[in-house]
């Protein structure tokens, strides 16, 4: 408070200043311009290395006790986590509830920028969090964040100490300009990017890299496992030793590397980046000649945060951290090569006389299917300004899937609306072996695709929910039967009841209220090929399976809110299928519910934590009534978007 009642007094003093001048004689416009900048660097420089420590300090203070009003901040202050744009006080600022005991600030005090690499914890679980705030004018202008949620490398971290070499200065004589100190840093992700062991590699010969609190450099303990893998094996050598074998070239790009503090007095540089993998190498073949096959089988992405500590112009020690995204996911900061916000291209008009049926419409998915196991786009009849997304990011044509995919299970729904020329698709993937869940819209328009729009989630992910045999499963396969009954044609209801009916079921979800949705009778609902109602539903469910209405009354859903926005993408009046895309927001604020019949319980641990879950939802329904439930879905940052809509403001 005192370095803020210093900056006031400072600030004042200067616009007396400046005021008292240009009332004693008139000043041209470049003198005028000289006197604002140097206000301006006036205010950068009352808030020094001592100031920004203190302002990130005193953030994350009131991050942990949930108090906004603790933190001064500019009207229009930017806030992302996870890369999503979200406003102040939400995300973390409703789920942190202690600070860690690993600490590591480093500063730009040229720019006014604070960052942090530490543990917190979230409803009492440790986590990583890497923080950046630029301070402007006594005020954070901007914050910029993401959380690394494994609980093990957050303890491991928790019981470490920061390398002292980080607050270390660099004597006058041997620090690096900022150019240069970014080029340097820059060499290492050059060198990583489709790894050739032929780079210039700046390493001092004692470099070490510390990623999620394990050392991945001359760690021999790393190899010692009982099953020979590469990729352990090459974390017992050093910086260069690695590099030079070719091993990264898994790295197929590393994007949007953005420098946001740099220290020369210190010889810091740190940046945000997003480490891509494709997914399509299927071997590496490494300098020494030796070939083995990768473990990357399907395209993923890692945002990293990473702290290079340069001296004499080599990297000596480089600290990082690192949480995995969907594959080809953007920051929310207008990196280079692309536009913040991406123009969509306007949908071309559809010429009456050339709309596509439903058996024309399943032939152009199925030439989709085929152009994705040839990896060859060309296969299937595309407008010149079609557009793709795969998990709610924008990808180009022949990216993500285009690149892995190599075989289709057996399971196959199709979804038409010849009315709208959209198609919808859910079927059973093979990526190198491994199976996944597919779900997808396409729009055709003339003869042409011009919307892509696909949502796939693997067996491989972290929580073990997706189980795509379940489709086909003789016991759940019955239940999903009536998706490919037709209803006679005087029977079948209007698109705008069929929606009407379905958009009950998310009042019913949001509300806790399974009465108000209209159920068939022995409805079910299987999620990602796991069949979740009728089923146990936790403590919830002490006398049996419960079903699809008792499952909202219970309140245990009430962690989900909004389901917002809500997409009906495709409507299938012949079939009574209504099909579209929704956002499951959980906000990870509701730590406690109280369940009828059995009292106050405690959210899973998956629900207390910010998160949001792009969701297409197919729905059976006759006469009214829902009669089936199939839903393919993927996490996805809090407050994302799934690419055709804006993001959660």
């Amino acid at each position: 408070m005192r370095d803020f009642a210093r900056f006031r007094l400072a600030v004042a003093a200067a616009v007396f200043a400046i005021v008292s001048s240009l009332a004693a004689a008139p000043r041209s416009a470049a003198a005028t311009k000289g006197l604002t900048q140097a206000a301006s660097q006036a205010e950068h420089e009352i808030c020094g290395r001592a100031c920004l420590d203190r302002t990130l300090n005193g953030y994350l203070a009131a991050l942990v006790a949930h108090r906004l009003s603790d933190v001064a901040f500019t009207p229009d202050v930017k806030f992302t986590e996870q890369t999503a744009v979200l406003k102040i006080g939400q995300g973390t600022w409703g789920t942190f509830n202690g600070i860690g005991n690993f600490k590591l600030h480093f500063d730009d005090v040229d720019r006014g920028e604070a960052g942090y690499i530490g543990t917190m914890k979230e409803w009492g679980y440790p986590v990583i969090f890497c923080l950046r705030l630029k301070v402007t004018g006594g005020r954070i202008a901007e914050v910029e964040d993401f959380v690394v949620r494994d609980e093990g490398a957050a303890k491991k971290l928790d019981a470490m100490q920061p390398n002292p070499l980080f607050t270390q200065d660099v004597p006058p004589a041997d620090r690096e300009s900022r150019a240069e100190l970014v080029k340097i840093a820059n060499m290492y992700f050059s060198g990583l990017q489709q790894n050739t062991g032929k780079g210039d590699y700046p390493f001092a010969p004692d470099c070490n890299r510390i990623e999620n609190a394990t050392q991945t450099t001359n760690n021999p303990e790393a190899a010692n496992s009982p099953v020979y893998n590469p990729g352990l094996a090459v974390m017992k050598l050093g910086c260069v030793a690695q590099f030079k074998t070719g091993y990264f070239k898994i790295d197929t790009s590393i994007s949007d590397r953005r420098f946001v503090i740099v220290d020369p007095e210190r010889g810091l540089a740190f940046a945000f980046a997003f480490f891509n993998h494709a997914g399509r190498l299927k071997t590496i073949t490494l300098t020494n000649g030796e070939t083995f096959p990768t473990t990357i089988r399907h395209p993923f992405t890692w945002e990293i945060g990473e702290l290079f500590k340069i001296e004499n112009r080599k990297i000596r020690q480089i600290q990082a951290v690192l949480t995995e995204e969907p594959y080809g996911i953007r920051s929310g900061w207008g990196p280079d090569g692309f536009a913040l916000s991406e123009p969509k291209p306007q949908p071309l008009e559809a010429d009456a006389a050339s709309k596509c049926d439903a058996k024309c419409l399943d032939q152009i998915v199925d030439h989709f299917r085929a152009a994705l196991i040839a990896h060859d786009p060309a296969l299937l009849p595309m407008a010149d300004r079609v557009r793709y997304t795969e998990n709610g990011q924008v990808l180009k044509i022949g990216d993500g899937l285009w690149g892995t995919l190599t075989g289709w299970g057996s399971y196959k729904l199709y979804i038409d609306d010849p009315e709208d020329g959209e198609v919808g698709f859910v079927g059973e993937t093979f990526e190198a072996g491994m199976p996944g869940l597919f779900c997808a819209r396409l729009r055709v328009v003339n003869g042409k695709v011009d919307e892509i729009e696909v949502l796939d989630t693997r067996k491989e992910t972290p929580t073990g929910f997706t189980q795509p045999e379940g489709l086909t499963n003789p016991k759940v396969a019955p239940k999903l039967a009536s998706f490919y009954d037709e209803i006679p044609e005087a029977e079948r209801e209007s698109t705008k009841d069929l929606i009407a009916q379905t958009d009950l079921y998310f009042d019913g979800i949001e509300k806790s209220n399974g009465n108000i949705v209209p159920w068939a009778p022995g409805v079910i609902r299987v999620e990602n090929g796991t069949q979740t109602c009728p089923s146990s539903f936790g403590q919830a469910a002490q006398n049996g399976p419960l079903s699809c209405s008792k499952q909202l009354d219970t309140r245990l859903f009430e962690y989900i809110f909004p389901i917002s926005p809500r997409r009906y993408t495709v409507v299938d009046r012949a079939h009574g299928i209504v099909m579209g895309t929704f956002m499951f927001n959980t906000p990870g604020t509701v730590e406690y519910v109280n369940v009828p019949a059995v009292g106050k319980v405690r959210e899973s641990r998956a629900a207390l934590r910010p998160f949001s879950e792009e969701v297409d939802e197919i729905f059976r329904i006759k006469d009214g009534k829902i009669q089936a439930i199939i839903a393919v879905m993927t996490g996805l940052p809090f407050g994302d978007a799934s690419g055709w809509t804006e993001s959660l403001r």
